[in-house]
């Protein structure tokens, strides 16, 4: 067993294969990660989106000119702290996300076939365990 070779292979394979099944609307697997993080919420500041998606300020911030530049979001000043930006979704990109999500939940029920119901429960909490040890160990 190779482990970080599986993460990484798993990893390459899903952007690979969800990121040319997503082209059809214009996204990848990281636009999309952004735009479900924003329909869940409705709204965001850009700290609140690092925070949410553990990255720095300055991956959040280029990903969302990208989407701004796209017609996918929208952002305006804070009602309440003036330096910092209200992120929203557009009409357009609140349409994406479901189509998004059935995309990248095709993928993981492929990925996933051959694992018996209990065996991908499993998988998927023993997977949020370990990523929550790896953020608290970072």
């Amino acid at each position: 067993m190779d482990t970080p070779k599986d993460i990484s292979t798993l990893y390459r394979k899903m952007n690979m294969i969800v990121n040319s099944r997503l082209l059809s609307l214009g996204l990848t697997c990281a636009k999309a990660m952004f735009l479900c993080c924003l329909f869940d919420h409705k709204q965001m500041t850009q700290v609140e989106m690092c925070r949410d998606l553990d990255m720095d300020k300055s991956t959040v911030t280029k990903m969302l000119m990208r989407l701004e530049k796209d017609g996918l979001i929208t952002k305006t000043v804070h009602p309440d702290d003036i330096r910092a930006f209200q992120v929203m979704l557009t009409d357009k990109a609140t349409a994406l996300v479901p189509k998004a999500r059935e995309i990248q939940q095709e993928w993981l029920d492929e990925v996933t076939s051959k694992l018996t119901d209990l065996e991908k429960r499993n998988y998927f909490e023993l997977l949020e365990k370990v990523a929550i040890v790896a953020n608290e160990i970072s």
